[in-house]
């Protein structure tokens, strides 16, 4: 059974990335190296976001909520000034992924034993 950090790391966290890439060249008009800089990552990690090669096998965070919290994100020029307050930002979001049971469906399809509808192991520890 994969662990729900596990989940956040082969998964969410390049889902959001690829999300936050997207957002960052439409709204801010930032450079593939500019984005790659903010988030700590490659350059080349930033094309295979922007292009779907990486990121974007994803469709359960898809969500209105999701999208909506990218952008404002991304609209806040604090959060893409800073590396620590995006990174705060993006540790909020993976919190609300969970507490909202936005990976559950995910999960099962990975391990098909994961019994959704009684599992709460994301809801530990969480406030």
């Amino acid at each position: 059974m994969h662990l729900p950090s596990e989940l956040e790391a082969m998964i969410v966290i390049p889902r959001l990335r690829a999300m936050l890439a997207r957002e960052l060249v439409i709204q801010k008009r930032m450079t593939q190296s500019e984005i790659a800089s903010l988030l700590g990552v490659s350059q080349p990690s930033i094309s295979n976001y922007i292009t779907g090669a990486r990121g974007s096998s994803t469709p359960f965070l898809d969500t209105p909520e999701i999208i909506a919290k990218i952008r404002e994100i991304v609209a806040d020029e604090a959060n893409i000034s800073d590396r620590r307050i995006l990174t705060q930002k993006l540790n909020e979001l993976t919190g609300f992924i969970r507490k909202n049971r936005l990976m559950c469906e995910m999960h099962r399809q990975i391990d098909q034993d994961v019994e959704i509808e009684s599992c709460h192991i994301c809801d530990e520890g969480i406030s």
